[in-house]
């Protein structure tokens, strides 16, 4: 199976490993401060060591004091990010100067704190204090804000989760405004660089960054500690709603299958936490959230017991968390046509995973195969499964498997980087009964593995087959003859 991932706001990553290094948050008053300061004779220092402030508050007041106010006094002052960035929780403070005339015991300065709605982890700021004359600054001259996103999850309104223009029949991606990942994405860096050395490779790249909804931000359980992954989470979204207000960001997790069969067992309790965690991070901001690729087409090599813990203990419970959520649309992993357990024990298998508190679910995230073919498995499904929704997988699929050689002892298709293959239709309007997009969500252009010259590790972006995809690119639905059930609309 191709495993693919995608790597986004690389300069944040320090960002993230900050959190795990932040200080707890003291109790969610709107504003508490901590009144433990202390200084030396003649010493010019913060009132406070730590603050605590909820995201509504509009304005923090910080004090700067002084023992000794026979004369004028000057010392700098500045707020910087801890694990938060400046202009979107807060607005950070550059170097400046405090003056103290005499008879002045106090300064005080006013930190801008944003509402953005979030409700999710604690970020945090510090203030510092440096220099100083004639006094130098003392202890303490810094302190830290505990900045509370503590604003209430929003309501849930199951037949319109992300909230844009009334769905129909059932479509809930109908309307959808999707984050482009653009220039911050590989295909968007390839772009760039080649702008002026290749103009056509370029064009291409340029197309894969900044179609909306290409691609997802892919998070995994063996690389992402629960413990800071809410902070991750909650801060690439909020970076993505700064940039882009009012779109939906599309996720992906690729947990439960890592490369092996996974005992489900050894990592259940975990697990679930770790999809806690996920929620809580991702809070209330607009998501589509591509559950555990892979993870009913390897069931064959479970036991039966672990069978279940994989459907109940483990997609069932974060199907069921992450519909906490007020506005996350959940596709559980449907396997492909040509792998996986078939249409009727697929169609169980999701049952038991709780789709009915989903969106749907998607095909053949990690395979090749026909566009047509695809929609026909993914329809048998459906029926069977009370008419639930589905996406496709179309990223690399315009063309089809590719038909080796000897297709009876190679398969009928080969997944690590077979060449010719081409960019499906990219679209949500699909015509096709249950059928909510064919969608580029697996990160067009990423390897499949080292297996043919010239070709990087799996999951690292090839630019050189990014740009055959989409030259081999076409927007029809191909494949063999199947009686497809259209949609209402083209009845």
């Amino acid at each position: 199976m191709k495993t693919r991932t995608i790597t986004r706001i690389a300069a944040a990553a320090s960002v993230f490993a900050s959190l795990a290094l932040a200080p707890q948050a003291l109790a969610a008053a709107p504003v508490s401060h901590d009144s433990g300061a202390s200084a030396g004779a003649g010493g010019v220092y913060l009132s406070q060591s730590s603050y605590s402030v909820s995201e509504d508050a509009g304005q923090l007041a910080i004090t700067i004091e002084r023992t000794d106010t026979s004369g004028t006094q000057t010392v700098g002052y500045g707020v910087t990010n801890v694990g938060a960035e400046s202009g979107t929780t807060f607005t950070s403070i550059p170097n400046s100067t405090a003056t103290f005339a005499p008879g002045q015991s106090t300064f005080t300065f006013d930190v801008t704190i944003h509402d953005q709605g979030i409700n999710g982890p604690t970020r945090f700021a510090r203030v510092y204090l440096f220099g100083g004359n004639p006094v130098k600054a003392s202890d303490p001259k810094e302190a830290t804000i505990s900045l509370l996103q503590d604003d209430a999850l929003q309501v849930r309104d199951p037949t319109n989760v992300l909230g844009y223009a009334a769905p129909t029949d059932g479509d809930q991606l109908q309307n959808v405004q999707w984050y482009t990942f653009g220039s911050s994405s590989p295909a968007g860096a390839a772009a760039a660089a080649v702008a002026h050395s290749n103009p056509k490779w370029a064009a291409a790249l340029h197309k894969l960054a900044f179609t909306p909804g290409v691609g997802t931000y892919r998070f995994w359980y063996w690389n992402q500690p629960a413990s800071t992954l809410a902070g991750t989470v909650e801060l690439y979204l909020a970076n993505a709603e700064q940039q882009q207000p009012n779109t939906t960001v599309p996720l992906s997790t690729y947990s439960l299958v890592h490369g092996k069969c996974e005992s489900p067992s050894k990592i259940e309790s975990s697990y679930q936490n770790w999809i806690t965690q996920l929620a809580k991070g991702i809070g209330n901001f607009r998501v589509v959230l591509y559950l555990e690729e892979d993870s009913l087409i390897t069931t064959s090599c479970l036991s039966h017991a672990e069978l279940q813990v994989r459907l109940k203990d483990e997609l069932a419970y974060a199907v069921s968390a992450l519909a906490q959520d007020p506005h996350v649309l959940v596709y559980l992993d449907a396997g492909a046509p040509d792998g996986g357990p078939g249409v009727k024990l697929t169609a169980k298998y999701l049952q038991e995973a709780d789709i009915s508190q989903a969106a749907g679910f998607f095909v053949n995230s990690t395979h090749y195969d026909w566009l047509t073919t695809d929609v026909h498995y993914g329809q048998e499904i459906a029926k069977l499964d009370g008419g639930a929704h589905f996406v496709v997988q179309s990223d690399d699929d315009g063309r089809g498997p590719l038909k080796p050689p000897h297709p009876v002892t190679q398969g009928n298709e080969v997944l690590c980087n077979p060449p010719g293959r081409g960019t499906g239709p990219d679209t949500v309007d699909t015509g096709y009964k249950y059928v909510d997009g064919f969608l580029w969500f697996n990160n067009p252009g990423n390897s499949g593995g080292a297996c043919v010259p010239g070709a990087p590790p799996t999951a690292v972006f090839w630019p050189a087959y990014a740009v055959g995809l989409v030259e081999h690119g076409t927007d029809k639905i191909l494949g063999p003859h199947f009686s497809l059930q259209k949609s209402a609309v083209d009845l």
